[in-house]
């Protein structure tokens, strides 16, 4: 009696077992589906690029980087969204730190600032180097700019992939014309942070004050400075007639920015997306230097519109301004020597 009512048990058990199997194994199959379809509700999220530029969202900073951004997203299929920061990550020193820590991504960054890593760089700021911008592209995209971007990475671990247009820098103020050295006597003009640019102000009689752009701004509103010297885009796009009554087409100096990553986020692209970050990067530079082009004879007479008076270049007695600086060409050449300067100058 015992044993059947044992064996009755092991019935009922093994009809139990049975019974939730089938169960057990439906409810794994909807599980899995429930991920499935929760993968395919939420794909990958797309990784964010940060891009800095130090002008404005009116400059042709901003055109350049606008071209970079939709690069990158089409070609990457929107793997990558690049997020455009203008002005706001701060000048060309504070852009350039950005990137060597990694908080920003990609950026440009003025070659007179980037000098105080490399300061073989200075040559590009030798004034009146550069007598056309075709000259200056040949410069830059071709074995010598190759030679200088190298110098930078080895000395500094950034990722410069190109140039673009900064533009040849003019000369504003709010005293007199200028078309000579003399008319510059005792002016008090904004520099860049170059030791260049300075000596070539105090050879042409200024009184030069290293500032930012921002600085510069306000000192001119406020008569602190009585000018200083810019591409005619940061001019124009800054409203400069409000504060200043001269420009001067001076082309003393050609300005330019390399474009340049972050190692950080370099090494963390595959080959394939470097290829397509450094194309990015390529079609951001010529959108950037056709938009210059396009503009510029448009902003002259912007300028004159709204009330400068103008000095055209066939004014300025460039030949006085070159005589003057000859010892600037004389001191770097005793540093660096004169191979590239030749290069240059010969292009």
């Amino acid at each position: 009696m015992k044993v059947k009512k044992g064996l009755l048990v092991l019935l009922v058990a093994l009809l139990a077992l049975l019974l939730i199997i089938p169960s057990c194994s439906k409810n794994e199959g909807n599980s899995s589906g429930a991920a499935s379809s929760s993968s395919s509700a939420n794909p990958v999220k797309p990784r964010t690029v940060i891009a800095g530029h130090t002008g404005n969202d009116r400059t042709t900073y901003q055109v350049g980087m606008e071209k970079f951004k939709e690069e990158v997203e089409k070609n990457t299929n929107g793997r990558y969204v690049v997020e455009i920061y203008p002005q706001t990550l701060g000048g060309d020193q504070e852009l350039m730190q950005s990137l060597q820590i990694g908080t920003a991504d990609f950026g440009e960054v003025n070659t007179t600032v980037l000098a105080s890593i490399v300061p073989e760089l200075g040559v590009f700021d030798l004034p009146f180097i550069f007598e056309t911008r075709e000259q200056a592209y040949a410069v830059f995209d071709g074995e010598i700019g190759d030679y200088y971007r190298n110098l930078l990475q080895e000395a500094s671990g950034l990722v410069p992939v190109a140039y673009w247009e900064n533009g040849f820098r003019c000369f504003t103020n709010d005293v007199r014309p200028i078309s000579k050295p003399e008319d510059m006597l005792a002016l008090k003009m904004r520099s860049m942070q170059s030791n260049i640019h300075l000596e070539a102000f105090r050879l042409w009689g200024a009184d030069p004050t290293p500032m930012s752009l921002s600085e510069s701004i306000t000192a001119m509103q406020q008569g602190v400075i009585d000018g200083q010297d810019n591409n005619i885009d940061t001019i124009t796009a800054n409203s400069m007639w409000e504060y200043q009554d001269y420009f001067a087409e001076s082309w003393h100096f050609y300005g330019n920015k390399m474009l340049l990553f972050s190692q950080q986020f370099w090494s963390s692209l595959s080959d394939e997306d470097k290829e397509i970050f450094t194309n990015a990067a390529l079609a951001a530079r010529d959108a950037e230097r056709a938009e210059c082009m396009a503009r510029y004879d448009k902003q002259l007479q912007t300028l004159a519109d709204n009330g400068m008076q103008i000095t055209y270049h066939d004014e300025i007695d460039v030949d006085a301004f070159k005589a003057r600086v000859e010892p600037i060409y004389d001191e770097y050449i005793a540093q660096y020597g004169d191979e590239y300067v030749n290069a240059i100058r010969n292009m």
